[in-house]
């Protein structure tokens, strides 16, 4: 028997390592596109920011691939597959054989194309060598920063780079922050305490070019206004590694669909991480939702399968959080209604209170009696408690829905058993 897995981040990882558990013996191969041991990108910023050291992001000791007896073969870009030989072949010719295929190469950011986007001083940050790149910039003791895009990873780099003391402006094409994450009363929040702690955000901004000859000098933005800059982090969003497999006979919607044992519907192939198009419990179709946590699952039962078990995943959630300058915030499932779900027995609760000089917002979504998903800024206690019930999917009384978070936490209890 051969296993391989494509890809050694979050899904590859613990893939290999739960086919270890069931199978010790069987030749195990790790192709990867990079040239790093796995990593945690979730991290990355935190090494940004100065918090943790670059020793810190690996996952796993150098002793890993010895200890697991697995191989490891490091800059393998995989380029195409032969489902009826079961060959895995690689962009410089090479090949390998499986009996059983595992696709976890993740995804990768999207680039901009607009002018100077290829100028030395112009990053994503989804890499290692991103972040290694970035953080040498810095030492050479770059001044001002823009970050284009106002998603997850561009606040999360403009707070890294704001700690590290410059001078960021963060531009917007939307009318928001972190529009995929939060509603715009929770959105707005953040931006108010971002701009509180130096950090300048510029809503309805589009990026029409990057400035400069040999090196950026600032960037030109909508409506034709020039932001100063030494760096640039572009973070507008990401696209799943599967640009070679269109040709090959998977079922392909936004990513590779699996089934609940995580296998495509080609033989002996299946798909974790952020390419994986799974079953999402709140919306009730087929999605992505790319989280550490759910690639991490999803490799794990990927892997037990591969080896015959019959383990069932039961589904992905959306969920993200943050914290920027001491304000966290968290969302969960649904967290906007579309005006075709308002009418259809949809209902939003929320209130906000300020504490001290932090915000203190709580939006809950609600199917009839169901929790579907919920938004929660400055206390995030109860974050656990309300994901528990949202994943439990039981129907709450009228008087259970009235009880604050606090009480909820005693009753969560009986409702998820």
């Amino acid at each position: 028997m051969t296993y391989i897995v494509v890809g050694n981040s979050a899904a590859g990882l613990f893939a290999a390592e739960e086919i270890r558990k069931h199978d010790s013996q069987s030749e195990l191969i790790v192709l990867t596109a990079e040239q790093e041991p796995s990593y945690s990108r979730c991290l990355t910023t935190y090494f940004l920011t100065g918090d943790i050291p670059v020793s810190q992001l690996y996952l796993r000791t150098p002793d890993f691939a010895e200890r697991l007896n697995l191989t490891i073969l490091y800059g393998v870009k995989v380029s195409g597959i032969d489902p009826q030989q079961q060959i895995v072949r690689s962009a410089d010719g090479q090949e390998w054989h499986y009996d059983k295929l595992l696709l976890a190469m993740g995804s990768s950011a999207k680039k901009l194309a607009i002018p100077g986007a290829k100028l030395p001083e112009v990053f994503t940050l989804r890499t290692m060598d991103d972040a290694l790149a970035i953080n040498k910039l810095l030492e050479q003791g770059v001044q001002r920063a823009v970050i284009i895009g106002g998603g997850l990873v561009s606040l999360k780099s403009a707070y890294a780079l704001r700690k590290r003391g410059l001078d960021v402006t963060v531009a917007v094409s939307s009318g928001q922050i972190l529009s995929q994450m939060l509603d715009t009363k929770a959105a707005g929040l953040i931006q108010e305490h971002l701009r509180i702690n130096g950090l300048k955000v510029l809503l309805g901004t589009e990026a029409l070019s990057i400035l400069g000859k040999d090196h950026v000098q600032g960037v030109l933005v909508s409506p034709e206004t020039e932001l100063a800059a030494d760096l640039v982090i572009v973070g507008k969003g990401v696209r799943p590694n599967i640009q070679d497999l269109g040709d090959l006979g998977f079922n392909i919607g936004y990513g590779l669909q699996v089934n609940s044992s995580l296998e495509t519907n080609l033989p002996n192939i299946y798909a974790a991480g952020d390419l994986a198009e799974t079953w999402d419990l709140v919306r009730q179709t087929f999605t992505l939702n790319a989280t550490w946590p759910n690639a991490a699952t999803q490799g794990r039962i990927a892997g037990a399968n591969m080896c015959g078990k019959e383990e069932v995943y039961p589904g992905s959630l959306g969920l993200n959080s943050v914290d920027f300058f001491g304000l966290s915030a968290v969302s969960v499932g649904i967290t906007k209604l579309s005006d075709s779900q308002k009418p259809d027995n949809w209902t939003e609760e929320e209130n906000l209170k300020i504490v001290g000089d932090k915000p203190n917002y709580r939006k809950l979504i609600w199917q009839e009696d169901l929790l579907k998903g919920f938004i929660l800024v400055g206390d995030i206690s109860q974050c656990g408690v309300l994901t528990s019930l949202i994943k439990a999917g039981r129907p709450l009384t009228q008087p259970q829905r009235n009880l604050t978070l606090g009480k909820l936490g005693t009753l969560a209890v009986g409702i998820i058993k």
